[in-house]
């Protein structure tokens, strides 16, 4: 009877040792799958929200867009020597590649908020330049908006930090389309070109490119292809731990 029980006692040892191992088995599976799933959506929710933020931002610039120019100024505000300081340039910005600058005019034609929440009165020159800077809230680039308005006589609040856009912005670029009266027609060409010609020079289009990267951390480092062309710069292979995404939008420029 003895020998009965301690063989009894026996088996019973090696089934509890055995469920032990599945389970233990079972628990790593479902970690396993957990974290990769978990890796998963973080990688996809990153994705998704800088294409989100980014064509956020193009919809908001390509409203500015519409608008320059309307009233009969220069869109890009190249003949007024007031806001000479703060006009489109390129490499104006920190940035990888270095940022441009983009400053945009209408004249309103009824009471509307700038970028920046401030009120602007019908009659009054709305000015607005978009530069890429450094921000408290992040620990990298935002897209920031400094806007300010000109009457018959001065321009105010211009030339200051503005306020932030968009966060998590590698690079802002700006190519500028001639339109088909000017020696150049249907060139792209940069800032510093367009500033060297006339200031009657016209502008047709713009060609904006953002270069975005996700708020948080992946769990590993991925390999980000860039696009075949980026407003004909070149970022290279990208190795981080951080989703990336390049997106580029032609803007028309209606009264340009």
């Amino acid at each position: 009877f003895a020998a009965a029980m301690k063989s009894q006692t026996g088996v019973a040892l090696a089934e509890w040792l055995l469920a032990s191992v599945i389970g233990i088995i079972l628990i790593m599976a479902a970690v396993a799958w957990l974290s990769s799933s978990w890796q998963l959506a973080l990688a996809q929710r990153q994705a998704l929200q800088t294409a989100n933020a980014g064509q956020w931002a193009l919809q908001r610039l390509r409203q500015r867009a519409e608008w320059a120019g309307f009233g009969g100024v220069h869109p890009l505000a190249l003949d007024n020597a007031r806001v000479s300081a703060w006009l489109s340039d390129n490499n104006r910005g920190l940035g990888k590649p270095l940022s441009d600058q983009l400053t945009l005019q209408f004249l309103a034609d009824r009471a509307v908020l700038d970028c920046e929440g401030t009120r602007v009165l019908s009659g009054q020159v709305l000015v607005e330049r978009y530069f890429v800077r450094a921000d408290s809230s992040t620990s990298g680039w935002v897209l920031a908006c400094d806007a300010g308005q000109c009457d018959a006589n001065t321009c105010s609040r211009l030339g200051d930090s503005g306020i932030a856009l968009l966060a998590d912005v590698d690079s802002f670029q700006v190519l500028y389309g001639l339109a088909p009266s000017d020696t150049l027609a249907g060139a792209y060409i940069d800032a510093s070109a367009l500033r060297s010609m006339s200031p009657a020079t016209r502008v047709h289009s713009l060609r904006i490119g953002l270069f975005l990267r996700g708020s948080e951390l992946l769990p590993r480092k991925r390999r980000w292809q860039p696009p075949a062309d980026w407003l004909g710069i070149s970022l290279g292979d990208i190795t981080d731990a951080r989703a990336h995404r390049a997106l580029s939008q032609t803007l028309e420029l209606p009264n340009g």
